[in-house]
């Protein structure tokens, strides 16, 4: 099912990277993350508990935007009302534009986006 997005925006983030911004929900980055544990999930929902107001999301409008994450794990944040998309998916997203102008603005932005965050540290 091809779904079409209004707006993808891209904005500047406080910590000098770019957000993208949506008219489907917040995206809340946590790129670097490989996600294969229940644990890590949990530690996820705690996190996005201390920064988004409960009703967004129990309205289910958190995306999360993670390197890598297992299916069982993705189900689990789901059922969580929290959706998440992986590397691979913003590109296969990005080949569904059919100007190639928009094509290559979301290729270039999750090249950056993607290249800034592996160089940079975790804290």
């Amino acid at each position: 099912m091809l779904v079409k997005f209004t707006a993808i925006l891209a904005i500047n983030a406080n910590d000098g990277g770019i957000d993208i911004s949506t008219n489907f929900g917040v995206v809340y980055q946590i790129k670097k993350l490989k996600v294969y544990s229940y644990d890590t999930g949990d530690n996820i929902y705690e996190e996005l508990k201390m920064n988004f107001k409960k009703e967004r999301l129990s309205d289910g409008n958190v995306i999360l935007i993670i390197d890598d994450i297992s299916k069982e794990i993705k189900n689990y944040l789901i059922n969580m009302k929290v959706q998440s998309i992986n590397k691979n998916e913003i590109l296969k997203l990005a080949e569904q534009f059919e100007d190639v102008e928009d094509r290559e603005k979301v290729l270039r932005i999750a090249y950056e986006e993607f290249e800034r965050e592996y160089l940079s540290n975790i804290k």
